[in-house]
């Protein structure tokens, strides 16, 4: 046999180092071997060590339902389903996702974890209430030293390698249904409004998508003539019977949480609402199901919070309530966000084609417009006392912001600021007093993240890294008076902001600049930190 990639023929009897070996490998068999795979992990606990945590019917029915849809070859397809029942330990669920994580090699695999069990609440060693996963060997006693914590289960899903995952969450935290609480805990939520909390998953990762049995405060229950959970016997049934919303061949994770939550909804008389979290959503639909065999209707859809209960009125008629979607014939339509025969949030025109999936977010962001520009006062200061007394105490300013909402992505604004100064001030070295004019200049630029909670009604919180340019400029007033002292910096710094609707168009907005710089005093470099801290109202611009 010749040997490709060596100097001469090989000698018998000896092992050449090196040595290339030609292998036989189809095209399919290598398509296969690098194809994105589709790996799930089922759990349903539904045994408990201790007592106190009575035991559930159908956690163990539900992931085996749900794992038999996804191996069918002729559904899911998946290439792996780890089902694990029954009796689960802490220390075996760890392990569990250790191994779901071996199993995702590609960004582009499908990856889907379901989780049923009883869900809790506790204070952590720090104080703060939290939520946890019950398991097997689960202490009433010791929730946080026994059961699962949420934050380390968002931590360790966001670190799976797939950019195409989907966390379902079959449990509840609102001491109802599939939910118990300590006593202690019990009580401390009695004298608290349910709103209080914030909804089951504060974040979520890039191009990942979290379902929730219930929305938070409320209980996700089990049904005896259904013998499963309510929202995932309804989930099962999406993918069994093809919950293709706009019949593109394939029952996406929206199209099927989308099905579950509605019929949850009407068997529950409304007392359970399934919720959704997701930045992706329409960008990068994650299959469940079946594969896209063509071009799908056009969809309008949100999942955003904050139009939670809206409907979705086309030329008038309305066609669903979010969060959710629908999905129309291509055309062009009046299209209306509203809620309760109150004002719209959006009511115009939307030209839909084949495949086009609107997110009306989007739409209700570009009706209240993108562009907002407003005047400003403020009040700027050196952050350290000795900066305010040989430099610049503290200083009223007058200045003007503009912004550009979800530019240059959604969910961030670009700002920026310019604001300025004059006046007398004086300066004491020794018990002297040494009066002097001044000029003060501060401009910056940010890109900021904005997040819209429901709390806020309509206003947003904004968070982000700022460049500052900052000029100080004075000169003492004295007949035997040096030369002007001018100080110019450019420093990174932080921007914190939020603003809140007043009127059609007018936005009232707060927001307070940070900033860390070095300055020459003197003849030496100092550290110092200087903020300033701005008010007005803006209008934004359609």
């Amino acid at each position: 046999m010749a040997c490709l990639g060596c100097a001469g023929a090989p000698v018998a009897g000896r092992a050449e180092k090196g040595g290339l070996v030609p292998v036989a490998v189809s095209r399919d068999t290598l398509a296969a071997a690098h194809r994105p795979r589709r790996v799930a992990l089922l759990v349903g606990v539904q045994k408990f060590d201790d007592p106190q945590w009575r035991p559930l019917r159908f956690p163990e029915a539900d992931a085996v339902a749900f794992g038999d849809v996804l191996r069918d070859a002729g559904k899911g397809a998946f290439d792996e389903v780890e089902v694990l029942g029954g009796a689960l330990t802490r220390d075996g669920f760890r392990s569990a996702l250790q191994r779901l994580a071996g199993r995702t090699r590609d960004e582009q695999d499908t990856v889907v974890l379901y989780l049923s069990s009883h869900g809790t609440l506790a204070r952590d060693a720090s104080g703060r209430l939290r939520r946890y996963l019950v398991l097997s060997d689960t202490s009433m006693a010791d929730v946080p030293g026994t059961a699962f914590s949420m934050d380390e289960l968002k931590r360790d899903f966001d670190r799976l390698r797939s950019r195409r995952k989907v966390l379902v969450l079959a449990t509840c935290h609102s001491g109802g249904g599939k939910s118990l609480l300590p006593d202690g805990v019990q009580h401390e939520l009695a004298g608290i409004k349910t709103g209080f909390f914030v909804r089951p998953i504060e974040e979520v990762s890039r191009a990942s998508v979290v379902l929730a049995a219930s929305d938070w405060g409320e209980t996700a229950r089990e049904d005896e003539q259904l013998g499963h959970d309510i929202y995932t016997h309804f989930l099962v049934e999406a993918l069994r019977l093809g919950a293709d919303r706009n019949g593109d061949g394939a029952v996406t994770a929206s199209e099927a949480h989308d099905y579950a939550r509605r019929m949850t909804y009407q068997f529950t008389g409304g007392r359970q609402r399934p919720s959704a979290e997701s930045t992706e959503v329409g960008v990068d639909p994650i299959v469940l199901v079946g594969k896209v065999l063509r071009v799908g209707k056009p969809e309008l859809y949100s999942y955003a919070p904050n139009l939670d209960g809206f409907e979705i009125l086309v030329d008038g008629k309305p066609l669903a309530e979010l969060p959710g979607g629908v999905a129309v014939d291509p055309g062009r339509y009046r299209v209306q966000v509203t809620k309760g025969g109150g004002p719209a949030l959006f009511d115009g025109r939307v030209a839909l084609g084949a495949g086009q999936r609107i997110d009306l977010q989007d739409l209700v962001t570009q009706a209240e417009g993108r562009w907002e520009v407003g005047p400003r006062v403020g009040l700027f200061s050196f952050i350290d006392q000795a900066s305010r007394e040989q430099l610049l105490g503290p200083s009223g300013t007058v200045g003007v912001t503009a912004s550009l909402r979800d530019w240059p992505a959604r969910h961030l604004t670009l700002r920026v600021d310019v604001a300025g100064a004059s006046g007398r001030a004086s300066y004491r070295p020794s018990g002297v007093n040494a009066g002097y004019d001044y000029q003060l200049f501060n401009a910056g630029v940010a890109v900021a993240w904005r997040a819209e909670p429901r709390w806020l009604r309509g206003g947003s919180l904004l968070a982000g890294p700022r460049l500052s340019a900052l000029r100080v400029a004075r000169q003492f007033v004295l007949e035997l008076a040096s030369a002007p002292q001018t100080y110019f910096t450019l420093t990174p710094g932080l921007l914190l902001g939020a603003d809140f609707p007043v009127w059609k168009g007018v936005v009232a907005s707060t927001e307070l600049h940070l900033d860390w710089a070095v300055v020459k005093v003197d003849g030496q470099d100092r550290s110092t930190g200087f903020g300033e801290w701005m008010i007005g109202v803006g209008y934004r611009f359609q």
